[in-house]
């Protein structure tokens, strides 16, 4: 197949945190149908001579992107572009989907500050109504196969972990968190092992909470967070 090379409509990105500026550079193309689902993208050598930038900076860019399913990194053939949903786009302009090793170290350490106290505030103030929201949002889990819905059951679960907290900043701040990582985790259920360790992972949260058990529910949501995060650097590493 013959890569679709409208290379003119290439404009060269300022040299400043280059990784973002080719991604969403590279989203853009996509958004404003330049490069369309099935389409071969240039090569990376042709990428790099266009957007003035080495070519170990597009390769991670190409990495960084299939990592969302907006682009499928086929060897010996090339890279092409695949049909996204319309908020894993949105979401790359939001955040500039700049993927690294750490950026996911500092996020994991952010959530865990913020999502560990309102594990802790949910164990000792939650009541029964709480509590069977957090069940039924489970078993949806349990039974979900749409990773989209899935993932919206996963953040909804965290949020309302924040709003039995009782702490109206703390709520503010973790919905925040959840709409920026949400575009991050979407591909992490495309594996069942994970479905099935992230189902386990959230269960031990809310026995924890269930129990008002407060130490142990922070270390069960530290203990989610951090292999969350382990799991997003093993899938931008492998492409798995």
């Amino acid at each position: 197949m013959s890569a679709n090379n409208n290379i003119e409509k290439i404009e060269p990105v300022r040299k400043v945190t280059l990784l973002m500026e080719v991604v969403n550079a590279i989203a853009d193309l996509m958004m404003r149908g330049v490069w369309r689902p099935g389409d071969m993208i240039p090569t990376e050598k042709e990428l790099a001579d266009r957007f003035g930038v080495g070519r170990s900076t597009i390769r991670e860019a190409i990495k960084s992107l299939a990592v969302f399913g907006i682009l499928e990194a086929r060897p010996g053939e090339g890279s092409f572009v695949q049909q996204p949903d319309s908020d894993v786009l949105s979401g790359a302009f939001l955040w500039g989907l700049l993927l690294s090793e750490r950026n996911i170290d500092e996020l994991v350490d952010v959530r865990i500050l913020i999502e560990c106290e309102c594990a802790r505030l949910a164990a000792e103030k939650r009541n029964q109504t709480d509590l069977d929201i957090l069940s039924e949002l489970l078993e949806k889990m349990k039974k979900e196969r749409n990773n989209k819905e899935l993932l919206a059951l996963d953040n909804q679960f965290h949020i309302e972990i924040a709003r039995i907290s009782q702490n109206a900043l703390l709520k503010n701040i973790s919905q925040t968190i959840q709409r920026m990582v949400g575009v991050w985790f979407l591909s992490a259920y495309d594996r069942s092992d994970t479905r099935v360790d992230a189902l386990a992972e959230h269960t031990a949260i809310f026995s924890a909470i269930r129990e008002g058990n407060a130490p142990v529910a922070m270390l069960a949501m530290g203990r989610h967070i951090e292999i969350s995060g382990a799991r997003l650097i093993e899938k931008m590493r492998t492409g798995s």
